[in-house]
């Protein structure tokens, strides 16, 4: 019983973490300059354009990486999805690009 108590203990430790982190990153990019922010790392993560470099897979795998990045930061920045979503078309608009 007692295994089961400390599972339960560490698992509810993780989501309590979990929460805390999904909240910070709320907080951070929910005001104006986090938008800011937020718009540069799509746009420096690949987030709306291709990672693909012909002829050089190392560049490639780097920018997967930056855009794999880019795309985990996006998803605890916003836990309404709706919005997340009309950020990305909004870039892609910016960058003269249409869904």
């Amino acid at each position: 019983m007692s295994d089961i108590v400390e599972k339960f203990d560490q698992v509810k430790s993780i989501l309590l973490r979990r929460r805390t982190i999904h909240r910070s990153y709320a907080a951070v990019f929910g005001s104006e300059e986090g938008s800011t922010v937020l718009d540069h790392i799509l746009e420096a993560g690949f987030v709306s354009k291709t990672t693909f470099v012909s002829g050089d897979p190392e560049q490639t795998l780097l920018n997967e990486g930056s855009r794999r990045l880019a795309l985990s930061i996006l998803k605890l920045a916003r836990t309404n999805h709706k919005e997340m979503i009309l950020q990305i078309e909004r870039h892609l608009r910016d960058q003269g690009m249409e869904m």
